[in-house]
């Protein structure tokens, strides 16, 4: 599923997922799903190979070069290869048949399933073979590269288009969204792009791999806190040799702003719960209370603590409206 909320997103490109038409079945209709929750009613171009008990003991390169034939006969601007863990464990070549003369580019994408992998491996997986579409540039003059960014969250264009301000109070502009709704040749020009900026890349994966490939510097991680967007600024414009002076001085004064308008929160006692695996220890949320003037204690409003962290100022607005819904709740 990681893998396939990568391809999915690749525009005019056809997905196939190598194994029993079930693997095709269960990811493709939890990524329909998913996409309806989004508003999105166009089902991404998926196909299987369709093993069955003889491909799985005889072997299934066969049946996928078949189904690549298939998809190839639509003319796609690409076609990407998901192997499974079926195919993992019977020793299909998957990169051998994906590496024959085909009309189209055609990617194999490794994914595993239970043999160890995980959503996050098979997205990574995904970025780092689309990769190859990149073409290197004497030139860096294209704007700024948006690396990962995580298509199946709700915020994923309130996101964008919050990054996508900070860039241009410094004259920037986006040049690839990689992957979201590109095109293969789209991402061919990455490599003209002046900054890489990850979605989210702690350990600093994502962030080697696109270096060492692109030779362009990165910063690895969307802007979150008040704090965090101001160095954001500052980093991008270190990185591309622009002043941020006059960019900062603007976002502060949008943060002061931004105080104003929720100063009826000020005095409120809340207190964070995580509902399970998200982090309600991070400084981020005490910075953003303590700047409004809120307190927070065990005894206070339960605020719950978002799936991801907000993107910059303006992420930062938005869960404030959904604290003020949970004060004001708690109070009538």
């Amino acid at each position: 599923m990681g893998a396939l909320s990568v391809s999915a997103f690749l525009d005019d490109a056809v997905t196939i997922v190598h194994g029993p038409d079930g693997c095709t079945h269960i990811n493709t209709s939890l990524l329909h799903t998913t996409l309806l929750e989004h508003d999105i009613y166009t089902i991404p171009r998926i196909i299987s190979s369709g093993l069955g008990e003889e491909e799985v003991i005889f072997g299934g390169e066969e049946a996928l070069a078949e189904a690549i034939a298939q998809a190839c006969s639509s003319g796609p601007s690409a076609v990407c290869v998901i192997s499974t863990c079926v195919t993992e464990t019977i020793g299909d070549d998957t990169a051998a048949v994906c590496a024959r003369d085909w009309e189209v580019p055609v990617v194999h994408i490794e994914s595993s399933g239970f043999l160890g992998g995980t959503f996050h491996s098979g997205y990574s997986s995904a970025l780092f073979a689309l990769a190859d579409f990149i073409e290197p540039s004497p030139s860096r003059d294209r704007g700024v590269n948006l690396i990962g960014e995580k298509n199946l969250e709700f915020e994923v264009e309130a996101n964008y288009a919050e990054v996508a301000r900070l860039l241009g109070a410094l004259g920037l502009e986006v040049n690839v969204r990689f992957v979201r709704n590109v095109s293969p040749e789209e991402i061919r020009g990455m490599g003209a792009g002046c900054l890489n900026v990850m979605r989210e890349d702690p350990q600093g994966i994502l962030s080697a791999h696109f270096d060492a490939l692109t030779g362009i510097p990165s910063i690895p991680v969307f802007p979150a806190g008040l704090a965090g967007t101001i160095a954001f600024l500052g980093e991008v414009g270190g990185l591309t040799g622009i002043d941020a002076s006059d960019a900062i001085r603007e976002e502060e004064a949008r943060q002061e702003e931004l105080a104003g308008d929720f100063s009826d929160l000020a005095g409120a006692c809340i207190t964070f719960d995580s509902f399970g695996f998200q982090s309600a220890g991070n400084d981020l949320f005490e910075e953003i209370a303590e700047h409004l003037g809120i307190h927070v204690s065990p005894e206070g409003t339960v605020i719950p603590v978002p799936f991801c962290m907000p993107v910059g100022t303006s992420g930062i607005r938005a869960m404030l409206r959904q604290w003020r819904r949970f004060i004001n709740g708690q109070t009538l």
